[in-house]
């Protein structure tokens, strides 16, 4: 189905409500990611951003996602797992994997996805490893004039991901 010439967003509805309640329903719309043409691959990225939307994805699915994430070249496809992992954030084993997607998102011509671009990367900006550059580049984004930078702007926070002191008498 997600092969045909045309898909609109009704049948790529249709197909989500018909398929999300299947168990293998995230590992296959990641294989079709991956194998579909780039054109295409989007619709399954969709599907997936969709499914986020509504549950929780498991740890493994989105470090799965994440390790693929570079090869969605279609920017309707990099402009879907950039919201995917704003709502998601990405376990710190698929982050390696995920931040050179980011920050290839964050330069794109386009401002919607350099804007959710900077959504997700405020989400591992916590992480030691990625703080000081995600910082620089949400600093850096509040330059950008795009309206849809300045929205997404709005809803950024940087989580705080130092560990909680020892209380005193554990230490």
């Amino acid at each position: 189905m997600l092969t045909k010439e045309s898909v609109d967003a009704l049948a790529l509805g249709r197909i989500y409500f018909g398929f999300r309640e299947k168990p293998t329903f995230p590992s296959d719309a990641i294989r079709a990611m991956r194998q579909l043409d780039s054109g295409m691959a989007w619709r399954a990225a969709w599907l997936l951003r969709r499914l986020a939307q509504e549950q929780r994805l498991s740890d493994e699915i989105v470090v799965r996602v994440a390790e693929s994430a570079d090869e969605m070249t279609h920017w309707i496809a990099r402009l879907n797992l950039c919201q995917l992992f704003s709502l998601t954030g990405c376990p710190k084993s698929g982050r390696e994997s995920l931040y050179p997607f980011l920050v290839e998102c964050f330069v794109d011509r386009r401002a919607m996805v350099r804007a959710w671009a900077i959504s997700a990367l405020a989400t591992i900006a916590g992480d030691e490893c990625y703080r000081s550059r995600g910082l620089e580049m949400i600093r850096e984004a509040h330059k950008d004039s795009a309206k849809s930078m300045r929205a997404r702007l709005r809803h950024v926070t940087v989580p705080d991901e130092t560990p909680d002191p020892v209380p005193a008498g554990l230490g």
